[in-house]
């Protein structure tokens, strides 16, 4: 909203007041105001940081060898299912009573994001106990950090990722080529 107030987006402010106030309580959000808020929050480029959309998660799967064009054709469709039966109830999921872990914890956090609120999930990172933890921010991200920062995603999950894995003796095994 503030950022459609700064730009003086008659309709941008017009849609987010419709639908204010927004994930506010338990009641799952009606999906129609998630993809309204949504449609705002790409626009406004808090889902990919300086995207006005997500063209280019597109392009990465049109790209993307692992897919084949019938998988390419679905992924859409798959995203849309997911989004239908889930998202509005994980809008309203309440961590902050999560105090402990036993478990290693490890936040990637895209500095823009307005999705997910990386503040937000900074602030409850900073409180919570756990065997070991790590929170990586992103600075030239939003939501899609894989996307917008694949090296550093990957250079971090082999820095902080893996030698948890290895100590658990969850990892690949070593190749014999």
């Amino acid at each position: 909203m503030e950022q459609a107030r700064a730009a003086k987006n008659a309709e941008a402010i017009r849609d987010l007041e419709s639908i204010a106030p927004y994930a506010v309580g338990k009641t799952p959000v009606p999906l129609k105001n998630i993809l309204l808020q949504r449609r705002w929050l790409n626009f406004f480029g808090g889902a990919a940081y300086r995207r006005p959309d997500a063209s280019f998660e597109s392009a990465a799967v049109n790209l993307s060898p692992e897919y084949t064009d019938a998988e390419v054709r679905q992924v859409w469709k798959s995203q849309d299912f997911s989004v239908e039966k889930l998202l509005a109830a994980v809008l309203t999921v309440d961590l902050s009573h999560v105090k402990r872990l036993k478990t290693p914890l490890i936040l990637f956090l895209g500095r823009h994001d307005r999705n997910v609120s990386a503040m937000v999930a900074a602030e409850w990172f900073a409180g919570v106990k756990a065997p070991s933890k790590r929170l990586v921010w992103f600075e030239q991200s939003a939501h899609e950090l894989m996307a917008e920062e694949p090296g550093k995603v990957l250079l971090s999950l082999i820095r902080d990722a893996r030698p948890i894995a290895e100590r658990a003796g969850d990892v690949a095994p070593a190749s014999t080529q």
